[in-house]
């Protein structure tokens, strides 16, 4: 109810601000002579559409079309960087060319001159790249001429809707070079609608932001036996469980160095290139590529410089998409890495044991040093009693466990949630 109650809030504002924008468009005049005409009719539309994104979120695409047409942009681009984890998490438009957005979401953001000029400039205050990036510059400028003049685009225009302690939001409208940059009429159109798309991204923001605590629960990650790292496809550690904190602890076959999973070289190039393909299929939706990104791949990793010639580490993997919509339209998705490592893997919880099928202290030692890939006869050697006596022991825990072989109740015992408040 409170939800619905600051909707509805939300809402009624947004019915007012509409109404005010209304009056204010009758009363002017349209513009004529210029690339665009302010009319009243598709500038309402757009507002109408801007505050309908809050309902539903796949509205957006239908604003992006809309806007395009009326100020003749080329593309429209949103981003969102995820302020926490350092790193863009949302990338949604219209007219992206898909291996271009890609390559801009996985490298060339990060020398984007244009990106660099926004973070100091004020929230809402646009930038109009050919008054800030001259063509000498665009000339020697590796981002305009590696990445944005290939691919036909030159002018933007770009304001930065959000920006608080958790994320920034930037909308960037583009134009080719052929087209020259917007319009006076175009600016002002952009600018008239700056703050209604401001107060709809305010209102989502937490779709522009990996929603780990959404996909995997942040209690149930912690209290997973097996060591899991969540992190972008590029690597960068959005959250580690108390496994995995100890785990690095134990081997250097896996790393986080400045916030980067990292793995020795060749498995670390194999795990980036397959995490980078399969995010570029999930962006074209079909119940087959999300199926395929759902299977987990599987490392077996070994290091050389190790001082341990037997030391192995499996990593498992997949990626998470937040739902059909968004790993298509924006959010970017997660991979969960999952590692198994035998020299540190968490030992079979014995209190756990004792509670779940009250076996004694003595029953509960041969059931731990059993899932520890013992026998019978070495258990006994270990703890100093008969060879019968373990096998007695064996035959009451099959009993309480309702297990009948060894097998069975091994399989039994590796699948025992952990004690979160031991380990």
């Amino acid at each position: 109810m409170a939800n619905w109650a600051v909707y509805s809030s939300f809402a009624e504002k947004a019915r007012n601000v509409r109404q005010v924008e209304y009056s204010i468009i009758r009363l002017e005049p349209r513009r004529h002579g210029g690339a665009v005409e302010l009319g009243e009719t598709p500038y309402d539309r757009l507002v109408h559409q801007i505050y309908d994104t809050v309902s539903d979120p796949e509205t957006w695409h239908l604003l992006y079309a809309e806007l395009a047409e009326l100020i003749g942009a080329k593309t429209i681009h949103l981003v969102g960087f995820d302020k926490k984890h350092n790193a863009l998490s949302f990338s949604d438009g219209f007219n992206l060319l898909p291996g271009r957005e890609l390559g801009y979401i996985r490298r060339y953001h990060r020398i984007d001159p244009r990106l660099s000029t926004l973070w100091s400039r004020p929230v809402l205050k646009w930038l109009h790249c050919h008054e800030h990036f001259d063509e000498e510059f665009v000339r020697n400028d590796p981002f305009f001429q590696e990445f944005l003049l290939p691919g036909g685009r030159r002018y933007a225009s770009c304001v930065k809707l959000v920006d608080d302690e958790t994320v920034a939001v930037f909308f960037t409208c583009l134009r080719s070079l052929e087209q020259g940059p917007f319009s006076p009429d175009a600016v002002t159109i952009l600018e008239r609608l700056t703050p209604h798309l401001a107060r709809a991204a305010r209102f989502q923001v937490q779709r522009f932001v990996f929603s780990t605590d959404a996909l995997v629960g942040h209690a149930l990650v912690n209290r997973w036996r097996q060591p899991v790292i969540l992190a972008s496809t590029e690597g960068d550690v959005l959250r580690l469980n108390g496994a995995a904190e100890r785990l690095l602890q134990t081997t250097m076959m896996v790393r986080t160095n400045n916030r980067k999973v990292t793995l020795p070289a060749p498995f670390q190039q194999r795990f980036l290139e397959d995490c980078a393909a399969t995010e570029a299929h999930l962006r074209i939706a079909s119940a087959a590529v999300h199926a395929d990104a759902a299977r987990y791949r599987v490392m077996r990793i070994q290091d050389d410089t190790s001082p341990f010639p037997q030391d192995t580490l499996y990593a498992f993997y997949n990626l998470i998409a937040p739902g059909e919509v968004s790993a298509v339209f924006g959010l970017r998705a997660i991979v969960m890495l999952i590692f198994y490592h035998p020299p540190s893997a968490p030992p079979v919880d014995e209190d756990l044991l004792a509670a779940a099928f009250d076996l004694t202290p003595a029953e509960c030692r041969v059931a731990h040093f059993l899932a520890e890939g013992m026998s019978p006869k070495e258990i006994a050697t270990r703890i100093g009693v008969q060879h019968d006596t373990v096998r007695k022991q064996l035959q009451s825990i099959y009993q309480k466990t309702a297990t009948n072989r060894q097998p069975d109740l091994i399989r039994l015992l590796l699948h025992l949630p952990g004690n979160g408040s031991n380990h």
